[in-house]
């Protein structure tokens, strides 16, 4: 059968008229499809990662400056200076603890920002109960005392933050430069050997702080450490460490705790009463 050039013509135009209809009809599928999800997106309830990052947008800002409203007391708030009187060295400790938090920030007395604290991700859902620091302790011949001290000004260092319920948190730790004068060991002395089955550390009492002035001491501590390398899988070394009464000047060591043939390290803390402390250090052996 033969088809003529207007038979051809109209199937062509058939063909075209059939693509044209089906592209227009998938546009208009796909436009209502894409409104469909828009319209689920904006009314589905937000995911708590969701709400979570609107939270830390929205609270961030102001977790630490807000001053408005009830706020929870937090229980420990402590910052002082600890000086190596052997090593010769010099930081700055703190330490800040409550029952939960998700933002932490301390302020200087002029008002000045010196430290933000803030978990993330999961940590900060599951909240913070404490945390404690250390400074860089560098040595006083590249940061002094005096340095520290102009760059930590004595008086009320305010601590303000925010609760994983969204309460506000206030402390304050009173900070001075009332640094310890250094503990004389009398016994044992440096690289001595002691008997393995027992001996008493002795020392003197501090009586001034550095600057010779009268001192409030609140007691020694007292810390013995088996020198041997810091356990791989933990934290912990053999060790013996004890808070000594203000009155007291010895400390006996017991056998117990001492291995024949063994090097220890010797710490005594003079303690301040408002926590800054002074070490001195020897080194010793058991027989």
């Amino acid at each position: 059968m033969k088809i003529g050039i207007i038979g051809i013509t109209k199937i062509f135009i058939g063909f075209a008229i059939a693509f044209v209809l089906g592209m227009a009809l998938y546009f208009i599928g796909n436009q209502i499809t894409k409104a469909q999800n828009k319209t689920v997106e904006a009314t589905a309830p937000d995911t708590p990662s969701d709400q979570a990052r609107d939270n830390d947008r929205n609270d961030d800002d102001d977790a630490c400056s807000n001053r408005r409203g009830p706020a929870i007391r937090m229980p420990t708030a402590k910052l002082y200076i600890e000086h190596n009187s052997t090593d010769e060295d010099t930081g700055v400790h703190g330490a800040f603890g409550s029952d939960n938090w998700q933002k932490l920030c301390v302020y200087d007395p002029r008002g000045r920002q010196v430290l933000e604290m803030e978990p993330k991700r999961q940590l900060r859902t599951l909240g913070m109960a404490g945390i404690f620091f250390e400074s860089r302790e560098p040595p006083n011949e590249e940061v002094s005392i005096e340095d520290i001290e102009a760059m930590f000004p004595e008086g009320r260092y305010t601590v303000r933050g925010r609760t994983i319920d969204g309460q506000r948190l206030t402390g304050a730790a009173i900070f001075t430069h009332d640094i310890p004068a250094a503990p004389v060991i009398t016994f044992p002395q440096d690289e001595g050997v002691v008997p393995s089955s027992g001996f008493a550390v002795t020392w003197n009492h501090v009586l001034t702080d550095l600057d010779g002035d009268p001192l409030t001491r609140t007691g020694y501590q007292v810390i013995i450490t088996k020198d041997v390398p810091d356990d791989p899988n933990g934290f912990s070394r053999p060790t013996y460490d004890v808070h000594v009464p203000a009155s007291e000047t010895s400390l006996s060591v017991p056998g117990e705790f001492l291995e024949p043939g063994t090097r220890y390290e010797l710490e005594v803390l003079a303690l301040e009463a408002s926590g800054n402390q002074t070490i001195t250090v020897i080194f010793f052996q058991t027989q």
